[in-house]
């Protein structure tokens, strides 16, 4: 399964298989049941998580007890509450296995030694700042420019492994609706 990583690794970088070897040898490879929280707000995000198979989301719990969900992170995903595990303050968010998954996980410190020993690491920082940042983006567009019916049918014809793949609560926390509202979209929609 660590083949998964070394093929991004390769992909995005120009590193020997050497040097490879070493980068997952800094990776602890851990199965977590579903439900299991990985992170709660208040601690400090220590871990980065890449995903062999399974599902990690990354939310927020509001004081009104309603899960809003920021991003689900499926199979060949790196995933962290990316602001704390850089700036090592108090997350604000949860990280939490939607189902049975397998990671790969890299401590903050060993990530960091990577990327002062090897330099070419640093592509794969870039990667997973990179695309961290357009999905946050393109997440802020949709909630903002389409209302909940088009968000539903962009998820339908861009990621319906979500719809299939997701509980209805779930999906309606990732959609920004009520399970409610989401129940009316699929019996519209279907």
């Amino acid at each position: 399964m660590e083949k998964m990583l070394a093929d991004l690794i390769r992909i995005k970088t120009n590193l020997a298989d050497e040097q490879i070897g070493y980068i997952l040898s800094c990776f602890e490879p851990i199965h977590v049941q579903k439900n299991t929280l990985l992170l709660k707000p208040g601690n400090v995000s220590s871990k980065l998580f890449f995903i062999q198979k399974g599902c990690l989301r990354l939310y927020y719990d509001n004081e009104d007890q309603n899960v809003l969900t920021r991003f689900m992170a499926f199979e060949n995903t790196f995933l962290t509450s990316i602001v704390s595990f850089i700036s090592r303050a108090p997350s604000s968010e949860y990280i939490q296995a939607v189902e049975d998954s397998k990671l790969l996980v890299i401590s903050f410190n060993q990530f960091n030694h990577l990327r002062n020993t090897i330099s070419e690491w640093d592509k794969m920082y870039i990667h997973i700042l990179e695309y961290g940042l357009t999905v946050v983006n393109s997440k802020l567009s949709s909630l903002l420019t389409q209302n909940a019916t088009e968000r539903y049918l962009a998820l339908l014809k861009d990621n319906p492994e979500l719809v299939q793949r997701l509980s209805n609560s779930n999906l309606a926390a990732y959609l920004n609706v009520s399970p409610e509202t989401l129940s009316r979209l699929k019996s519209k929609i279907w």
